[in-house]
């Protein structure tokens, strides 16, 4: 082995013919495989194809071994941009921590404009690598610097294709934070965290400034996670990124409110088609409504909401442990009532103004009442 790579864990070779092939490089995996062979610079290794085909190590020579040769660990800081470097949470994996890092700026860059983050239509892959290629942008937070006359150098007459893309960069400044913290490449947390996130802090600078021990007291986020967003708001990288981020006018706060808690307490599984709504818009309605969206049916689910051609998920709902544990299935129309109907306290206001007005429509249209309260309870008590 003539050099152990810092970036990627792989061993760089002389050359070898094996099985019909010249080997030069040989995967490492991870600390913990260099360690448990002690593979160092230097060694002479005996080697054979995964799989015939992937070149892997399988130990190392010591005879041929010099005396002076020291056991290698992977880098403690990014070799490219400097950053400390941290383990995943089973041990295996090192990753670089560097918000701004250029190793990692096309693939951070194409998740922060992602539809499920900041939603920026127009600024796809290609783009992207043209803007770093011409040294354009060197952070997601540069997209928001962008001028036209930058944006049309990338297209002969690109007049129109730039003003278009400067408008949907102009545009997304004002998505809800949810978003933003999604973007923001944050391990650990997913669009649907970002929301909770979002809703329970109001804003991006209560985020940053929140402890372990505070971020573990939100629903849904255990230890890991939160140390993982206190660890991302600490370092230099991310703090700059942040700081150019409200410079340009990106919104930090939240309008995620909850509309009533009507469905607080409750979980949801969508499956199927629902004729009215997205199931993204689904999703939102409930998570506004104080409930919560799952992936999964389990006996924990309060309610599966069936649309069309309804799979799996209702399939399992309708077993006998999970009807026994009270999870309830409900059908597109039933779905239409619960996320159109309004709150239960304004349509009490609104049939029960004025003592004759209410006399008059309980007396003289009780269907109606009932229909549009749904409270049949509600009915009996005022009559």
């Amino acid at each position: 082995i003539t050099a152990l790579t810092q970036n990627t864990a792989k061993a760089i070779s002389v050359l070898v013919y094996l099985d019909g092939t010249t080997v030069t490089n040989a995967t490492l995996h991870n600390q913990d495989f260099i360690s448990q062979r002690d593979i160092r610079i230097g060694d002479t290794v005996l080697i054979r194809k995964a799989g015939e085909i992937i070149p892997e190590i399988l130990e190392v020579d010591l005879s041929k071994r010099d005396a002076e040769s020291k056991p290698y660990h992977l880098p403690s800081c990014c070799p490219v941009c400097g950053a400390p470097t941290a383990k995943d949470e089973d041990g295996a994996f090192l990753r670089c921590t560097g918000a701004e890092c250029p190793a990692q700026l096309s693939r951070n860059i194409a998740h922060f404009v992602s539809r499920d983050a900041m939603d920026i239509e127009g600024l796809g892959s290609s783009i992207v690598e043209a803007l770093i290629e011409k040294g354009l942008i060197q952070s997601p937070a540069d997209i928001y610097y962008l001028t036209l006359d930058e944006m049309k150098s990338l297209w002969q007459k690109g007049d129109l294709a730039a003003k278009k893309l400067l408008t949907a960069i102009e545009q997304s400044k004002q998505q809800d934070v949810s978003r933003l913290i999604y973007a923001l490449g944050i391990r650990q947390v997913g669009s649907k965290t970002g929301k909770v996130l979002a809703s329970h802090f109001g804003s991006l600078d209560a985020l940053a400034a929140a402890s372990v021990e505070e971020l573990t007291a939100v629903p849904d986020v255990g230890e890991i996670t939160a140390r993982s967003i206190a660890d991302w708001f600490c370092q230099p990288q991310s703090q700059h990124m942040v700081e150019r981020l409200r410079r340009s006018g990106v919104n930090f706060e939240s309008t995620r409110s909850v509309t009533d808690a009507r469905f607080a307490g409750k979980t949801f599984v969508l499956t199927g088609a629902l004729s009215k709504f997205t199931r993204d818009e689904a999703t939102e309605k409930i998570e506004l409504f104080g409930g919560k969206a799952a992936g999964s049916v389990s006996k924990k689910t309060s309610f599966v909401l069936a649309g069309e051609d309804a799979g799996s998920k209702l399939t399992k709902a309708q077993k006998k442990e999970l009807k026994a544990a009270g999870v309830k299935i409900r059908d597109k129309e039933a779905v239409k009532a619960y996320f159109e109907r309004k709150k239960l306290a304004e349509e009490k206001a609104a049939v029960c103004e004025g003592k004759e007005k209410e006399s008059f429509f309980i007396h003289r249209r009780p269907h109606v009442f009932m229909r549009i309260c749904g409270c049949f309870e509600f009915y009996d008590r005022v009559r």
